[in-house]
């Protein structure tokens, strides 16, 4: 982003520049344990603020804190984020990597049961999701969000 001052009006705006890629990306290695989703939730946030992005926080938010939930659930050691924004596309993806054994399912929930519905969640806030095989092992799991319309 660029801010640009108008001396004969007095105004200042702000206008959007592309990066000088197609894509901008950021990465973070989350800790093992409990603290992870509540470091996801607070990274990712911190993310789309630096990307002037902020209309995307909640949905994204709330999705990685489910997919690392899911991770440590299923019994990950590692677990790897990151968020990248194809500019030309005007589509941000987060993929979250574990190396946890199995594959996300998306199954029935048990409306009395605590746990179950996250998958339906992420369903429901991004615009596509899925998993494939992550390159070394484990898995990865991504969902894709469209970045709010611009002024």
């Amino acid at each position: 982003m660029r801010t640009i001052s108008d001396e004969k009006t007095d105004t200042t705006m702000t206008e959007r520049v592309p990066p000088a890629e197609e894509r901008i990306f950021a990465f973070r290695q989350l800790p093992p344990g409990p603290t992870a989703p509540g470091e996801a939730r607070e990274w990712s946030a911190k993310v789309l603020a630096r990307w002037d992005l902020t209309g995307l926080a909640d949905d994204l938010q709330t999705v990685v804190t489910e997919l690392v939930t899911n991770a440590l659930r299923a019994g990950a050691g590692a677990v790897h984020a990151l968020i990248e924004w194809r500019w030309g596309t005007d589509t941000v993806e987060l993929q979250v990597w574990d190396d946890a054994p199995g594959r996300p399912q998306l199954r029935q929930p048990d409306f009395v049961a605590e746990t179950g519905r996250g998958l339906f969640i992420v369903e429901a806030l991004s615009t596509a999701w899925g998993h494939h095989p992550g390159a070394d092992g484990g898995k990865v799991v991504w969902a894709r969000f469209t970045t709010p319309a611009r002024p």
